[in-house]
């Protein structure tokens, strides 16, 4: 079924009014995000700033990371299967949008292609954070599209009374799938102590048009954690093993399908204290050195191309607070060693190493108030077979905002971003048979220059809620990788290769023939933006009842001519919730919309309309330690398909799904 004109006559009714993010369920207190360049609440982001509690991950619990983010405006998944999906903000994916794990660099290889899964997942998280837009000031050039932060508790930042424990399970009907998390706390005097594991089991998943065909689904992870908690702030450490298992599509129909086995340990530590030192009075930090590897097996069983990532990332940030004036200044640096071997190991070791130091600053004079900012990064890339590339780079950012009248924040900046590219985009050159591609990098590319421009609008009285953030986001020598126009073959049995003009230029016994695509520059535009409403219609029979609506919609055109490949298209979500102490309803619809806005080598893809609903039943109101749920997704059982990722024609999205979720807390 497909409403999409009426939705968006509706959707554009709706912006008329003073109604907000219906993601945001906010209580009185303000929601604070600390993932942003200054902590403060959501309200007042000068970007786009997304919170999902741990309630509402639980209810939008989806896949891998990106499917879980989805249903949240501005963001769209790559979708590689129920086994790997990656966030996109606004159109940006890749090396374009930070993946954190409490405020540090996952280090995983999730960006180097859409087959490998991030190691970063809501399963066990307490809250996820996104900044759509720029946020390339505190987090460095590969923010340039916007940061996700999984924050979990695997180091407490509060402290334990006694014996805590709080946990989730469940079942998946699409897939047979169960979830599980649980968490143990004790608290021995101000020492907390926390042990945290985490697991999903699904089969091969259920479409519209049948089973698809080797989807299943195998994670696991354990952390433990301390951490010491007094007035004066908290300390500790933590260490944290992750261990998953997928399934990849096959390359034919009625062949075996290959498998991917992840498996990463990471050691953390972190801390946010209270100082005095000259007008400091705040000091944040975070390292972490991380383990990762994992092996891609072929439908024979036999072992393929391994992948590893290892090294650290570590940032200290001092803060100073005032009436008007407050502000921090950091120090960032990570060193990441990549590797790939096997036959389609399509770059050669890697090492890259970046070091940045930023300043924030926002001066408030209470009616109105300026927010501004500087980073200077350094990249160094040094590739085992064609040596050391060096990058400066410089990004800077200003904004105004304005409070019109109560409960009205009003904000607008400006930000020029710098990016340098990835070791992939420079030094990539082999068949990549996750794409179906051949890819070449180009070792000679240089820095990729973004001036965003972004205004928000936003209200929030309690019962009535509004959002509106609009983008504008110019690139200079956008990277991007695209079609060359010929075709690379290899040739097992006389272990021969080469490029051709085209297919049937091929030699006759060539076993596999792959496009060729390399990694260009040009300038684009990206603009768009999100707008959400929400507000309390009425009471009836015991139950509070709240209308919601979202959109969210990017365009994305290289300024010669043409589009960028896999950008998503438009997405609205109207929603009616009904709430009592005890129960919790809600049914939503999802639109998404037809794109066709293409790059020369992609096709079309529909657009699909999603029924979905859940109820919370909790026995001892809303303070008590059980909540049954049941959720319904995707109920009409209509064929949806993803048009930002890569197997969009061949695997598309889960048919009818419910499920059912059992969470304690106490």
């Amino acid at each position: 079924m497909k409403f999409s004109v009426s939705l968006r006559a509706l959707a554009a009714a709706t912006a008329l009014f003073p109604v907000t993010a219906f993601a945001q369920r906010t209580d009185d207190e303000p929601e604070i995000v600390v993932t942003a360049p200054l902590e403060g609440s959501r309200i007042e982001s000068l970007q786009g700033a997304e919170v999902l509690r741990r309630e509402d991950i639980i209810e939008q619990l989806n896949g891998g990371l990106g499917d879980t983010l989805d249903a949240t405006p501005g963001i769209s998944t790559t979708f590689f299967g129920a086994g790997a999906s990656r966030p996109i903000i606004r159109g940006l994916g890749e090396d374009r949008v930070r993946v954190l794990q409490n405020g540090i660099g996952a280090i995983d290889a999730s960006t180097a292609s859409p087959d490998h899964a991030v190691t970063a997942d809501g399963l066990d998280a307490e809250r996820i954070e996104i900044l759509r837009g720029a946020a390339a000031l505190a987090y460095g050039g590969n923010a340039i599209g916007g940061v996700v932060n999984v924050i979990d508790q695997s180091i407490p930042t509060r402290a334990i009374d006694g014996v805590t424990f709080n946990g989730l399970a469940g079942y998946s009907s699409v897939d047979e799938g169960t979830q599980a998390n649980g968490n143990l706390g004790f608290g021995l005097g101000d020492v907390s102590i926390l042990l945290s594991a985490a697991s999903r089991d699904t089969n091969n998943y259920d479409t519209p048009i049948g089973e698809a065909p080797n989807s299943w689904t195998d994670l696991r992870t354990y952390a433990v954690g301390a951490s010491l908690a007094q007035d004066w702030g908290f300390g500790g450490v933590a260490i944290k093993r992750t261990e998953d298992n997928y399934g990849l599509l096959p390359e034919g129909v009625g062949e075996p399908g290959g498998h991917i086995e992840m498996e990463q340990t990471r050691i953390e530590t972190r801390g946010d204290i209270r100082i005095d030192a000259g007008p400091f009075d705040r000091l944040d930090w975070g390292a972490q050195t991380s383990d990762y590897e994992h092996t891609e097996f072929e439908g024979s069983g036999e072992a393929g191309t391994r992948f590893t990532s290892e090294g650290w990332e570590a940032r200290v940030e001092a803060h100073h607070g005032g009436d008007q004036l407050r502000g921090a200044i950091g120090l960032q640096a990570t060193d990441v060693d990549f590797a790939a071997e096997g036959d389609e190991a399509f770059i050669t070791p890697t090492n890259t190493q970046d070091l940045g130091v930023f300043a924030v600053e926002r001066y408030d004079l209470g009616r109105w108030g300026l927010e501004g900012g500087f980073r200077f990064e350094r990249r160094e890339i040094d590739n085992e077979t064609n040596g050391a590339r060096e990058f400066d780079n410089v990004s800077a950012s200003a904004g105004i905002f304005f409070r019109p009248a109560q409960n009205w924040f009003a904000g607008a900046t400006i930000a020029h971003t710098e990016r340098a590219p990835t070791g992939i985009e420079l030094f990539a050159e082999g068949p990549h048979l996750a794409t179906a591609n051949f890819e070449i990098g180009d070792p000679d590319i240089g820095q990729e220059t973004a001036l965003s421009i972004e205004g928000s609008l936003r209200y929030d009285s309690g019962p009535v809620r509004f959002e509106i953030n609009l983008f504008r986001i110019g690139f200079e020598d956008y990277i991007a990788l695209v079609e060359r126009g010929d075709v690379w073959w290899i040739d097992e049995d006389n272990d021969t290769s080469g490029f051709a003009p085209d297919e049937g230029s091929a030699p006759a016994g060539a076993d596999n023939i792959l496009p060729v695509f390399t990694f260009t520059q040009q300038d684009a535009t990206f603009s768009g933006g999100e707008i959400s409403v929400a507000a309390r219609l009425f009471e009836a029979a015991g139950f509070t009842f709240t209308g919601e609506a979202a959109l969210d919609l990017v365009r994305a055109d290289f300024d010669d001519g043409g589009h960028p490949p896999r950008i998503p298209p438009q997405a609205l979500t109207l929603g009616l919730e009904a709430e009592n102490p005890n129960w919790t309803g809600r049914v939503a619809i999802v639109d998404t919309a037809e794109q066709d806005r293409l790059a020369a080598f992609e096709t079309a893809t529909d657009g699909y309309t999603f029924l979905n609903a859940s109820f919370a039943f909790r026995p001892q109101g809303e303070d008590g330690a059980w909540t049954i749920r049941l959720d319904g997704r995707n109920l009409t059982d209509e064929l949806g398909r993803v048009h930002s990722s890569f197997l969009k024609d061949e695997l598309p999205l889960p048919g009818r799904n419910v499920r059912l979720t059992l969470t304690t807390e106490f």
